[in-house]
């Protein structure tokens, strides 16, 4: 069976803090990507299945609804993973499903065609300990290429400590909420039917709208970092990480910030892999570099004659912690707003919709950590 470089798989991967670059590649049949994890703690284990797809020369994939997941623990129970209803293509175990360190466990999927694959099985890391999660502020922390300016940060920094006397990995990644009042624009048109509807008089005028969130109380939106930080504790073994810098937050408001630093363990194999993606995507080598025989990642096809598979399943332990922050310009100023807020106006007896908040990370459900 050819095996395609998984090159692929860093499209998933760049966000808003990685500079997406086109790969330069041709892709000479139609695969599978699982990627997830398998975690120690409740509400954290979730994979991702995705299918290729040519309609375009663009590198895109399809959500594949209607797979079967199961996870399966060595010599123990197997546990069936059911699709999320608002987001297709994404499978989470059981509510209160946690997998306990140094238990293996691998993934199966049969996909809607039949095809079957499953993850080389993992062992759960031990445990580490995370202390605090801190911020620190700076007026002209970077300089932001789209804005053409130096931009005010808060610095994510986290204080964690590694177990002595063995072989540990880790990745570092953070995520914070804010509270948000808009949930829609509509640039040249109007929020109609549950979406933006082209109005030519607002094309015409060149009008932008926006849609208050549809919520008696608070909407809060949540932003991943997505962060490829990963590290040995080779050079710290059993040591402190004080001011372990994982992230950065732009000042583009005053108001609430509530932020969770989060330490996962890793496998050596997991390590391997995440490092490997990270030094093509913001190493020198760029997107565009020889791919390694490394980046094969730890799903299969079991029919080795079968379509590809490609992803990697990770068993993880994690550890973290939030803290809150009210940001106001005591602290620094923040970046000014691109432009007013403009909602569409009051005509007659005619209020304008409001938009959900859900989707796109927002909730109305308050986060722990949030204060009332």
């Amino acid at each position: 069976m050819h095996r395609l470089p998984a090159l692929i798989l860093l499209s998933l991967l760049l966000t808003t803090c990685i500079e997406p670059t086109t790969p330069d590649f041709q892709l000479e049949g139609p695969l599978y990507l699982v990627e997830g994890d398998i975690a120690d703690q409740p509400g954290l284990s979730e994979v991702r299945v995705r299918r290729s797809n040519f309609r375009t020369l663009e590198l895109k994939f399809d959500d594949v609804s209607g797979a079967t997941v199961v996870a399966e623990q060595q010599a123990g129970p197997q546990v069936e993973w059911t699709e999320v209803e608002e987001s297709p293509g994404t499978y989470r175990p059981p509510a209160g499903f946690a997998a306990a360190a140094g238990e293996t466990w691998s993934l199966r999927v049969v996909f809607p065609d039949g095809t079957v694959a499953a993850s080389t099985p993992e062992t759960v890391p031990p445990p580490s300990q995370v202390e605090a999660v801190r911020l620190a502020f700076d007026q002209e922390g970077r300089y932001d290429d789209d804005r053409k300016r130096f931009v005010p940060i808060f610095r994510v920094l986290l204080d964690s400590s590694d177990p002595a006397n063995e072989r540990n990995y880790y990745q570092w990644d953070y995520r914070y909420w804010e509270e948000v009042l808009i949930c829609l624009t509509c640039i040249e048109s109007r929020y109609r039917g549950g979406e933006c509807v082209v109005d030519n008089v607002v094309q015409r005028n060149r009008e932008t709208f926006d849609y208050l969130c549809d919520v008696e109380d608070r909407c809060y939106r949540r932003v991943d970092g997505n962060r490829l930080l990963f590290a040995s504790d080779q050079p710290f073994d059993g040591g402190e990480l004080a001011g372990n810098p994982i992230g950065d937050i732009v000042f583009e408001r005053v108001g609430g910030l509530l932020v969770e630093g989060i330490q996962y363990g890793v496998t050596a194999g997991a390590y391997a892999y995440g490092r490997t993606i990270s030094d093509l995507v913001i190493g020198s080598s760029g997107l565009n570099a020889t791919i390694p025989a490394a980046l094969t990642g730890n799903m299969r096809n079991l029919d080795e004659e079968g379509e590809e598979v490609l992803g990697y399943v990770r068993a993880v332990s994690v550890a973290s912690q939030r803290l809150y922050l009210e940001r106001t310009t005591a602290i620094g100023e923040p970046l000014p707003r691109d432009r007013p807020i403009n909602l569409e106006p009051i005509v007659g007896a005619f209020v304008p919709p409001r938009a959900p908040c859900e989707g796109d990370g927002r909730t109305p459900v308050r986060p722990e950590g949030w204060p009332e």
